[in-house]
């Protein structure tokens, strides 16, 4: 077995496209294409990274004929660190953070990508309560354009992230990618509340000129960061929502800047809590009406609207949709830590 079909096997045994299995290795489909066809060889590092990925030896990449898998190897324990004016969210391939100055006149939200601890910014967000302005910047990925309406966050773009800051700050919660690919369950095979669950323990992430969205779930705590440029559509926000056999509940929002257009709806606004904790709440399932959004005497209620096997959409505040999909395209999909 040649080094090419050993990463072909690799690839294929974890369901993965020539392009899915680049991004994951910050390279492209066609150096996925010539490894695999044994006209160039895989550096070191990527070699390395291979290894760590998908728990497998460097040995059973570079030898011939070795597919040994290596048990040893310690998979890279994501986690939720938070100090009294910043939180952050950390992953294998990105850091989100989220910040305030110490008097909450500048909100800010940074967002990193790489791999581990080699990761950059791609996109940054900042409130002056004072000016009453947002900014924001972000990169698109794979080309050399910037969207932004400050000059000033644009040149922090490609900062590197100081993966040190955590060291001094409290953890909230670990978990860990889950890089098996197996299957989300059905609806008919676990229900509402597990599925939900499942289906939003994940991030996801998109760039372009129109649009900058990610979207990340610890299973816990949710976290958005999305900006539409040609409004100035803008919502940063990191919420506690708990699952409920009927849709999910609210158990608090501790960080938004939502800026849309002049600021003029009333739900354009802006305030964080790092001191907020996550509380078990008895959620008043006897209020619950369902496809309908309810301000209920504990709190906000979403609940489940229509459902299918791979489909369940909860009605969210006003004539939104909160639309979850089994076959949802995920960058990464999480697992709890021990599982």
């Amino acid at each position: 077995m040649t080094i090419g079909q050993r990463i072909y096997q690799i690839r294929t045994e974890h369901g993965l496209s020539q392009e899915e299995f680049g991004e994951k290795l910050n390279t492209t489909r066609q150096t996925v294409s010539r490894w695999e066809l044994d006209q160039t060889y895989p550096e070191l590092a990527k070699i390395v990274l291979i290894s760590k990925i998908f728990c497998v030896t460097t040995d059973s990449i570079i030898k011939d004929g070795i597919s040994t898998f290596d048990s040893n190897i310690e998979p890279f324990t994501c986690g939720v660190y938070r100090s009294a004016h910043s939180e952050i969210v950390e992953t294998e391939k990105f850091a989100l953070v989220y910040y305030c100055t110490p008097d909450k006149n500048i909100l800010g939200t940074k967002l990193y990508s790489g791999y581990e601890n080699h990761k950059h910014l791609v996109a940054v967000c900042e409130r002056n309560q004072q000016k009453q302005i947002t900014e924001y910047a972000y990169s698109l990925p794979k080309v050399q354009t910037i969207i932004s309406n400050s000059d000033t966050l644009a040149s922090q773009l490609g900062e590197t992230y100081d993966n040190s800051k955590k060291e001094s700050m409290r953890r909230l919660e670990q978990f860990l990618v889950d890089h098996t690919r197996k299957p989300l369950p059905c609806v008919k095979e676990s229900g509402i509340p597990t599925c939900l669950t499942l289906w939003r323990m994940a991030d996801s992430y998109s760039a372009d000129a129109d649009y900058l969205n990610f979207f990340l779930c610890t299973g816990r705590t949710e976290y958005i960061f999305s900006v539409r440029p040609q409004d100035t559509n803008i919502y940063c926000g990191a919420s506690y929502n708990i699952v409920f056999d009927l849709g999910m509940f609210s158990g608090g929002q501790f960080f938004r800047i939502r800026n849309y257009k002049d600021n003029s709806e009333n739900y354009c606004r802006f305030f964080c809590d790092f001191s907020y904790e996550f509380r078990e709440i008895d959620i008043p399932t006897e209020e619950c009406e369902l496809g309908k959004c309810l301000t209920t005497s504990k709190g906000l209620m979403w609940c489940v609207k229509r459902y299918t096997d791979d489909e369940i959409v909860l009605q969210g505040c006003g004539e939104d949709e909160y639309i979850y999909r089994r076959t949802d395209i995920r960058t990464e999909q999480f697992a709890p830590a021990g599982q």
